[in-house]
C-alpha cells in the first residue's frame, strides 16, 4: 500500500504540480491547482441540489436590474477580449495551420499569458448565468447542455491556461469571445426589452452563431493530425479539442433541431 501511495504522490507530483507554467502560479484562483476544480464542484451542487432546494418554497428573486447590468458587462467584457485579441494577430506572427507553444518569457508570450487568463475569468463569470436560473427558480433552464457546457469550459479553460497557454488553442478564445459578446447582447435585449426579442425569427441565429464556431473549431484542431503537420503543439490536446467540439456541435445541433425545425414542423391546431 505504500508503495501504491507513493507512486501516485510522485505522478501527481511530476505531472500535476511541477509541468505547470510557472507564468501563471502567482495569479488569482491560479495558485493552488484544486480552486478551478473546487470552484466547478461548488457550482454543480449549488445549481444542481443545493440551489432548487433552497428556492424550492422561496419566490423567485426579482434581479431584473443585476441581470442587465450583468449582461451588459459581459457583452463589453468579451467584445473587450475580442478586440484585444484581433490586435495580437495584428502585432504578432500566427499560423493558423500549427501555432507552436512559445513558453519563454518574450513579448508575445506574455501577452498570450494575459489573454488567456481574461478568457479564464470570462469563463469563470458565465458560472452566473445558471446560478441565476436557480434564483429565478427557471430551473427547466438548467439543461444538461447548460450545465455541461459552463462546466467543461471552466475546467478546460483553467487546465489549458495552467499548461499550455496559447498556442494553437488561441483562436478558441478569440472567436468564442466574440460570440459570447453577440449571445449576451441578446440576453440583454431579453431582459430590458422583452419585447424585441419575444416571438423574434432571428433568435435562431445566436445558436447558428455558436454551431458555426464549434464547427470551425472542429476543423481547426483536427487539421495539423490530418495533414500531418507537427509543431510542437501537444497531440493529445488537439486531439482532445477536437472531439469536445463534435459533442458540443452535436449537443447544439440537437438543440436547434429541438427548438427550432421540429416546433415549426407541427401541425397547429385551431
Amino acid at each position: 500500500m505504500a508503495v501504491i501511495l507513493r507512486a501516485i504522490y510522485n505522478g501527481y507530483q511530476e505531472y500535476i504540480i511541477d509541468k505547470t507554467d510557472e507564468r501563471v502560479t502567482s495569479l488569482p484562483l491560479l495558485q493552488s491547482v484544486w480552486t478551478v476544480p473546487l470552484i466547478t464542484g461548488v457550482y454543480l451542487y449549488f445549481v444542481l441540489s443545493f440551489g432548487p432546494k433552497w428556492m424550492s418554497n422561496r419566490k423567485p428573486a426579482e434581479i431584473r436590474s443585476l441581470l442587465i447590468v450583468y449582461n451588459l458587462g459581459q457583452v463589453m467584457a468579451n467584445a473587450m477580449a475580442f478586440t484585444m485579441g484581433l490586435m495580437y494577430l495584428q502585432d504578432y506572427p500566427y499560423s493558423f495551420l500549427c501555432q507552436p507553444l512559445m513558453l519563454d518569457d518574450g513579448a508575445q508570450s506574455r501577452h498570450e499569458v494575459t489573454l488567456c487568463y481574461i478568457y479564464f475569468l470570462l469563463k469563470v463569470l458565465d458560472l452566473a448565468d445558471t446560478v441565476f436560473f436557480v434564483l429565478r427558480k427557471k430551473q427547466t433552464h438548467v439543461s444538461f447542455l447548460h450545465v455541461y457546457h459552463h462546466a467543461i469550459m471552466v475546467l478546460s479553460a483553467g487546465i489549458f491556461l495552467r499548461y499550455i497557454c496559447g498556442g494553437h488553442m488561441f483562436m478558441l478564445g478569440l472567436l468564442n469571445t466574440f460570440v459570447h459578446a453577440v449571445m449576451y447582447g441578446y440576453f440583454f435585449l431579453t431582459i430590458y426589452r422583452p419585447d424585441v426579442t419575444r416571438g423574434a425569427s432571428w433568435k435562431r441565429y445566436v445558436t447558428l452563431l455558436q454551431m458555426g464556431q464549434f464547427g470551425y473549431f472542429v476543423f481547426h484542431f483536427f487539421r495539423p493530425i490530418i495533414l500531418g503537420v507537427d509543431c510542437g503543439y501537444p497531440r493529445a490536446m488537439l486531439w482532445f479539442a477536437g472531439i469536445q467540439n463534435i459533442f458540443m456541435l452535436l449537443m447544439f445541433g440537437d438543440f436547434y433541431w429541438r427548438t427550432y425545425v421540429k416546433k415549426s414542423s407541427r401541425p397547429h391546431q385551431n
